[in-house]
């Protein structure tokens, strides 16, 4: 593939850092499973889901500048847009549910953050 070299450090560069992040995101999610019991183990398990849909969203993202799609790079003959167009459809269609499990998450947080408030 004939990419410009700032392709391959960008991508390289951030998709290595996003991979140890999601790595370190998911060690925490099994920490809080693993000790709590309140409501937010909830929250944490839609949280969890949601940010799995968004990672699989990102992952079919590259496949529109990169390999398959590879939009980016400096030989037309390797541009395929119709791979492009199903990984951009596809990076959609998993951001929806991943959005909608983080907002379920995000409303149980704060129903539990509500109650504990009346509580006190």
């Amino acid at each position: 593939m004939n990419f410009p070299a700032w392709v391959w450090l960008y991508f390289g560069t951030f998709g290595s850092a996003g991979a140890v992040l999601f790595t370190l995101v998911v060690w925490s999610w099994m920490r809080i499973q693993a000790l709590e019991t309140s409501p937010l183990r909830s929250t944490a398990r839609w949280n969890m889901i949601g940010l799995m849909f968004l990672f699989i969203a990102a992952y079919f993202a590259c496949g529109i500048g990169g390999p398959p799609g590879s939009l980016l790079s400096k030989d037309q003959l390797t541009h395929d847009l119709s791979t492009a167009y199903d990984s951009a459809i596809l990076a959609i269609f998993f951001s929806v549910p991943g959005w909608a499990c983080m907002l379920v998450g995000m409303r149980k947080m704060l129903s539990a953050i509500k109650k504990n408030k009346n509580l006190s």
